[in-house]
């Protein structure tokens, strides 16, 4: 597929991103020597997309590439394509902050309450937590009682929980674990499936191991009315590393394809109107000034973060929040009892 951005006439000058893409002035993206891929939409496996804008990378600004965001005509799945391939995409995660050296940049328990609440009413069993990151998730449900295990492709981060947790982790995706189906009471893939190149058949896996009646939990960046109306600058999709933006119901969508029942969601209260603001202006700033464009805001003034609570509020009760989770139970079984 070659994606044009539409509105521009052709030209002949270019620029290379990354991965060795060609970016012409008329947007043509050009792959070269396998650092790009198509990809088709997960839900519908269809490739009939309309080109949405390009997008920034918004952590690592000085890089100064563009991507193409499309969005599935069928389902309204948005997602990168084409993206980078397998053999360049972790060139992008050079400094990223979910590393074993930067535990001081987890999300702090609270962020996970949702989570540990809902789990709460069922009775601890085995759970796994796919793509563990630096997150204080698991040695609090330890604590709880739970049989705790993950998943984790970072190795520094493997040592880290097996050394001060006493908590399995393995090393790799959830296919290299090979790890025995039914055996698991609940699943959990929190701020992971935007990265994640096929999250259909990661969803499938994690069914296979979770018991009749288990649970997998999710929480992704959710496509509400902030990102329609932000774009390009809406920071819950982390271009290139993200490869889907979902909303509640494209992801909805996508764990009915996968065999699971969506219970109950929830909409964190939070905004990105205002660290999407300030970014913008600052690129805006440094487009006029000539100099290199600013990176994202990962902490605003305390008194533009007070100013956005509100509107986090309101966005969560019309559910419409920038953060979802969603809970659901493998299809055609009866939750089990606490």
């Amino acid at each position: 597929m070659t994606v044009t951005r539409p509105g521009i006439e052709n030209g002949s000058a270019t620029v290379q991103n990354r991965t060795g893409c060609d970016i012409t002035a008329s947007g043509r993206v050009t792959p070269e020597g396998g650092s790009l891929e198509q990809a088709p939409c997960p839900i519908c496996g269809l490739s009939d997309e309309k080109f949405l804008f390009f997008a920034f990378d918004k952590m690592f600004s000085w890089r100064q590439e563009k991507f193409p965001v499309v969005r599935c005509r069928h389902c309204g799945l948005v997602y990168l394509n084409p993206r980078p391939s397998r053999q360049t995409r972790n060139l992008y995660y050079e400094g990223y902050p979910c590393r074993a050296d930067r535990m001081d940049q987890s999300q702090p328990l609270a962020h996970y309450q949702p989570v540990i609440d809902f789990l709460a009413r069922r009775s601890p069993g085995r759970i796994l937590d796919i793509g563990t990151g630096n997150s204080p998730f698991l040695p609090a449900m330890k604590e709880r009682g739970w049989e705790t295990f993950g998943t984790e492709i970072d190795a520094g981060l493997v040592d880290y929980y097996r050394s001060r947790y006493g908590i399995e982790i393995f090393e790799g995706e959830l296919e290299d674990a090979k790890l025995s189906s039914e055996s698991f009471d609940a699943v959990t893939i929190m701020g992971v499936l935007e990265h994640v190149p096929y999250p259909r058949l990661l969803l499938e896996e994690a069914g296979r191991i979770l018991k009749p009646g288990g649970v997998i939990i999710l929480w992704c960046f959710n496509r509400g009315a902030e990102a329609d109306l932000l774009g390009r600058y809406w920071l819950g999709f982390d271009t290139p590393r993200h490869f889907y933006s979902f909303s509640s119901k494209t992801l909805g969508r996508l764990l009915a394809v996968s065999g699971f029942e969506v219970t109950d969601s929830y909409y964190r209260p939070i905004s990105y109107l205002a660290h999407s603001g300030v970014w913008a202006a600052r690129r805006f700033r440094d487009r006029v000034l000539g100099r290199e464009p600013a990176a994202w805001v990962p902490n605003l003034p305390a008194f533009l973060q007070k100013m956005s609570l509100p509107l986090g509020w309101v966005l969560a009760r019309r559910e419409s929040g920038s953060n979802v989770y969603l809970f659901a139970r493998k299809a055609g079984r009866a939750p089990a009892a606490k």
